[in-house]
């Protein structure tokens, strides 16, 4: 028993020691020499020269210290713990000021940073600093010209330094971006769904002439894995530990799920196959139009997400193929009037969203999807379930009809017989009798 638990929590164990792992050997920080520091050599000598005078000009005006580091890669840190040691280590801005500001790009890893010093908070506000990488620089990275996205994100943190207002962000920005602190958590995310789905694949074993394992082992297991992610989540991102837990503790049964069902179901694994692929072809289109590929652990919720849906659609699919072979005039007059309850629903969104708002239309049309999708398929399942009974019942008066027959002709063939008769036996009235 010993020995088996422990090959058991062998793996979790292992697990554990997944945030150790990532405590590798951090990436140098180069020397401080100069307000440019280009280890990547992306600017050009025009670009450099100008981004110099920009940082002796601030601080010749205003005392504060604008710094701009190019490198290759932040290594498996993250760029956002990379440039607070490289903050630390360099002490940028004035003693007891603190009014220093460092633009950091990591072209290897394709990511941006900003960070600010203390004195700077109040004059270049986080969301201020999203707001000029979002609309200003990664624009630029994209059409392939980091050195004059550098140059336009850094005029745009002095004129912050100066007191100028930041222009207003364009109107065209249609990118979905997670919070930073969800950015930095979403690998572990996708390792902790990937696990549970490694979890599902393991089979339950049972040794011959032993107990059949606790019903409550599998769930055990899962909520080792979650909490083992939450673990990881506190260690590199403490800002949102709370948050991608419950995401964990959303996720991880569901891809543990679908392990289990991998192994049962040859159907499901093609789905999550094709599934794969889609997400493998919108990567790729997303490289190849310059923009940023999304995160892993949005590629398995996306994974997750159509499977429910597929679910969803089969269940309803399935519920319409049986109705129709049920009866062609019942399927017929239930279509026309799942297709005018769906038309009213249709005429219904756009006023309700006249008059309720966007949060009020959304909520309505989301309720009212869900509903509607019920009531297709409870419709279709009852009357496939009402032919069925009925044919139920048919075969059982089908059934008493052949008994009622074959003890007739067997009356009757004996009746008929001439050569078999009774050889004087006698009864005591013992015996038993029923009504029906």
């Amino acid at each position: 028993m010993a020995l088996r638990m422990t090959q058991h929590w062998r793996w979790v164990w292992l697990l554990c020691l997944l945030p150790l792992i990532a405590l590798a050997a951090p990436t140098p920080i180069p020397d401080l020499h100069d307000p440019v520091v280009d280890t990547a050599q992306v600017l050009s000598a025009g670009q450099a020269e100008q981004l110099r005078a920009q940082a002796l000009d601030l601080q010749a005006r205003r005392g504060a210290q604008l710094q701009v580091l190019v490198i290759d890669s932040a290594g498996d840190e993250g760029i956002e713990a990379y440039a607070q040691r490289v903050f630390d280590q360099w002490q940028i801005g004035r003693k007891g000021v603190d009014d220093g500001v460092l633009l950091l790009l990591a072209m290897g890893d394709r990511r941006v940073r900003i960070q600010t010093g203390y004195g700077l908070e109040g004059a270049i506000p986080d969301a201020y600093a999203q707001r000029i990488i979002d609309h200003a620089i990664i624009p630029r990275l994209r059409e392939g010209e980091p050195g004059q996205g550098i140059i336009d994100g850094s005029a745009l943190l002095v004129g912050l330094i100066d007191g100028e207002a930041l222009p207003l962000p364009a109107e065209t920005d249609n990118v979905v971006r997670l919070p930073q602190e969800w950015r930095r958590g979403d690998s572990i995310v996708a390792l902790s769904m990937l696990a549970g789905f490694v979890l599902g694949l393991w089979p339950l074993r049972r040794t011959p002439g032993a107990a059949p394992r606790a019903a409550w082992r599998r769930p055990m297991e899962v909520t080792a894995l979650v909490l083992v992610g939450a673990l990881a989540c506190a260690v590199f991102t403490p800002g949102a530990t709370l948050a991608l837990l419950l995401v964990m503790a959303l996720l991880v049964p569901v891809t543990t799920l679908l392990g289990w069902a991998w192994r049962r179901s040859r159907v499901l694994r093609w789905m999550l196959v094709y599934l794969l692929v889609g997400c493998a072809v919108a990567s790729s289109a997303s490289v190849w139009m310059g923009r940023p590929v999304p995160s892993l652990a949005l590629h398995m919720v996306l994974v997750v997400v159509l499977c429910v849906v597929a679910m969803l659609v089969s269940f309803l699919v399935l519920a319409l193929r049986n109705s129709w072979r049920a009866g062609r005039v019942g399927f017929c007059v239930r279509l026309v009037i799942l297709l005018a309850l769906t038309g009213m629903f249709a005429w219904l969104v756009p006023r309700i969203h006249a008059q309720a708002g966007n949060d009020g239309g959304t909520v309505f049309t989301i309720v009212g999807s869900f509903v509607l999708y019920i009531a297709w398929t409870l419709v279709m399942a009852l009357h496939q379930s009402a032919q069925a009974r009925r044919a139920n019942k048919g075969r059982r008066r089908s059934r008493r009809y052949d008994r009622d027959s074959d003890s007739r002709s067997s009356s009757s063939s004996s009746s008929s017989s001439s050569s078999w008769s009774g050889g004087g036996g006698r009864s005591g009235g013992g015996g038993a009798s029923g009504s029906w």
